[in-house]
This record gives structure tokens, sequence and C-alpha cells, in this order.
């Protein structure tokens, strides 16, 4: 399951406290911002239209629910936990809402686009 984040991926941090909110792909002349565990948040735009994006929506897209696609190509609505440098940890959550006892899944970053923006 290791991953690592690729070397030509650009970190993204704020400004104002330093703080990891995404990174910077570079496609030929655009970048795609990405969130921290690697999943896009936008098409490929140029650099300052992509810093916009991360700022905007960089940490806030960690709240939102997300879409995790099973082995067997089910798709489920899931949350996130925890997000690591290796690792994204989600929950399922059917309408938005889990327990204790819902399905947790642990995926290694950069995710392989099995987890996607609902």
């Amino acid at each position: 399951m290791v991953r690592v984040i690729p070397r030509h991926w650009t970190p993204y941090r704020r400004p104002r406290d330093g703080e990891l909110v995404g990174y910077l792909a570079p496609e030929g002349e655009l970048v795609v911002p990405l969130t921290v565990f690697g999943s896009p948040l936008a098409e490929a735009v140029a650099w300052s239209r992509a810093i916009e994006v991360l700022e905007r929506d960089g940490l806030s897209s960690l709240s939102e629910r997300w879409l995790l696609q099973l082995d067997g190509g089910d798709e489920i609505m899931v949350m996130i936990l925890s997000a690591f440098p290796d690792r994204v940890e989600v929950v399922r959550a059917d309408y938005g809402i889990y327990s204790h006892d819902s399905d947790r899944y642990t995926l290694a970053v950069p995710t392989d686009g099995r987890l996607h923006r609902d």
C-alpha cells in the first residue's frame, strides 16, 4: 500500500500560517490543484487560479462528502476521518451520517482515483 507524493508535485502552504493545504501538479503549461491526499480539486488551470482553488477548497474539502469506488465497482459515500502524508482514512457515511461501527477504509496517498468528490 505504500505510495509517495510524487516529487514533481509542489506543496502549497497557506502564507499566513504555513499549513499545507494541497499540491500543485504540473500538466503542460498549467497545474492541477490537488488535495493533501492527491485528489484533484479542479481541472488544470493557470498557477494563480490553482492557488485560489487551494486556498478556498484545499482544507475545507476534507469536511465534504466523497465517493469511494469499492473493488467490485460499487460507489459508496464516505467522509474523511484523517489525512496523513502516507494515507487517508475514510468512513462510510450514507446520507452524510456515520457511527462507531460504520465501515472504515484506509487508502494510500496519493489516492488512485477511487476516491473523488461527490
